[in-house]
């Protein structure tokens, strides 16, 4: 049975880490896997919990500089396991999660990486209620409704030297605070990986419910525009996923909520400043 390396970037957080190994520690029959935590804190606060888990499964704590996709990247080079994934340091996974993702691997041998769905623990969709209902073979055109971050898993030996764009995501110091995942995920396609978007696996991650800024929206929109042009998306596609959140502007305004609003017409003139001014 495959073995597995979860990658853990985290700032900030402790009791949502903590909640997130313990769902490792309930793991019923689980494969062998490790986790890599890449500790961007700037003192040692996770240490005492990382020492009692280390009792539980092994646990290594990396360093990096600040930056969602750096510490990622720092985290893929010291995995050794055969199925990598980026869990968000707030996430859980149920206790049968691993198990079952390692039978499928090992009875899809022809599969190079799994996404999952991602719901709250109540069944309500994380990921802005977009995700696809039914098993797909992800693609170009599915895969802004497939995968985001922690629903990813992947064969090592299918990653081979794709990294994350460290220009992208959270704390890049770039505009593009957003797509990382999708970028990492479209340089798969690109060098022809096969990608399962499989729902009947889960992993739960609460819903966003603010604070709706108007920034937060903007980077997150010029991340997306931006991705759809390094991958050579057509405008109409950008224009397209930005009308998608100009209509919810609307819904929102049309619901008197303002600053919600505000962020979702933030995110799509983002995406289409990402997608006609970005530069690579």
């Amino acid at each position: 049975m495959c073995r597995f390396s979860l990658i853990v970037c985290t700032v900030t957080r402790t009791a949502e880490l903590e909640a997130f190994l313990g769902s490792l520690a309930a793991q019923k029959q689980p494969p062998a896997f490790e986790v890599i935590v890449v500790d961007q804190n700037p003192d040692d606060r996770l240490a005492p919990l990382l020492d009692r888990c280390r009792g539980r499964f092994p646990v290594r704590r990396l360093r990096s500089e600040i930056g969602l996709s750096r510490a990622r990247n720092v985290g893929l080079a010291a995995a050794s396991g055969d199925i990598v994934a980026i869990p968000d340091d707030d996430c859980t996974y149920p206790p049968d999660l691993l198990h079952r993702l390692a039978a499928y691997f090992d009875a899809n041998p022809g599969c190079d990486g799994v996404s999952t769905l991602v719901t709250d623990r109540d069944g309500s969709f994380s990921a802005g209620g977009y995700m696809a209902g039914s098993p797909l073979a992800i693609d170009r055109g599915n895969i802004w409704r497939t995968a985001v971050s922690p629903s990813i898993f992947v064969r090592r030996s299918a990653v081979g030297e794709v990294r994350f764009d460290e220009t992208l995501g959270v704390g890049s110091g770039t505009v593009y605070g957003s797509g990382e995942e999708s970028d990492f995920l479209l340089q798969l396609l690109e060098h022809h990986r096969r990608l399962d978007y499989r729902p009947e696996f889960v992993v739960h991650h609460p819903c966003f419910h603010g604070p709706w800024r108007a920034e937060r929206g903007r980077l997150y929109g010029n991340g997306m525009g931006r991705v759809l042009r390094k991958h050579r998306y057509p405008a109409w596609r950008a224009m397209f996923y930005a009308s998608l959140q100009l209509v919810r502007a609307v819904q929102f305004l049309l619901k008197l909520n303002p600053s919600r609003s505000r962020f979702h017409l933030a995110m799509a003139l983002g995406r289409l400043h990402g997608y006609f001014h970005a530069r690579h």
